[in-house]
């Protein structure tokens, strides 16, 4: 069984209690796209933006 990957905005440094938890990378990083872009308006295409989002991935 595989472990499930976690996503948490405050571990961007960013005030904001979002959480976020998928089977896999690739589904989480779908899942968080949309959330950063909306409530943080940050460019998820960015290389810059996705760096930082893998990088918080647990």
């Amino acid at each position: 069984m595989q472990e499930q990957k976690t996503f948490r905005c405050r571990d961007l440094g960013l005030a904001c209690e979002f959480e976020e938890k998928a089977e896999n990378e690739n589904e989480l990083m779908k899942r968080i796209e949309g959330h950063v872009q909306t409530a943080h308006q940050m460019n998820p295409e960015q290389p810059e933006v996705q760096e930082k989002l893998k990088k918080a991935v647990k």
